[in-house]
C-alpha cells in the first residue's frame, strides 16, 4: 500500500507541475504568491522531496484555477 501511495503522490504532483508549466510559464514565485505558500514549497514539492498536506493541494488547485478533483480524478489505492 506504501508505494502505491508514493505514486498517488508523484501522480498528483506531475498532474499540478503541469498545470502550472501552462498556467504560469515555469514561473515558481508568481505560482507560490497565488497558492499563497513559499517558493522553497513549491521547488520541494515539484522535485518530490516534500509531501503534500490537504491544505497546500487546494492552495495549489485555488492557484491553477482547477478543482482539487480534477488532480485526484482516476486515483485509486487499489491496482
Amino acid at each position: 500500500m506504501q508505494n502505491r501511495l508514493e505514486n498517488i503522490k508523484k501522480e498528483v504532483t506531475a498532474r499540478i507541475h503541469k498545470e502550472f508549466l501552462v498556467k504560469f510559464d515555469g514561473n515558481k514565485t508568481h505560482f507560490a504568491k497565488k497558492a499563497g505558500c513559499d517558493e522553497k514549497t513549491v521547488r520541494l514539492l515539484f522535485d518530490f522531496g516534500q509531501g503534500m498536506t490537504l491544505n497546500l493541494l487546494f492552495k495549489m488547485a485555488y492557484a491553477l484555477e482547477v478543482e482539487p478533483s480534477e488532480l485526484l480524478k482516476g486515483l485509486k489505492l487499489e491496482d
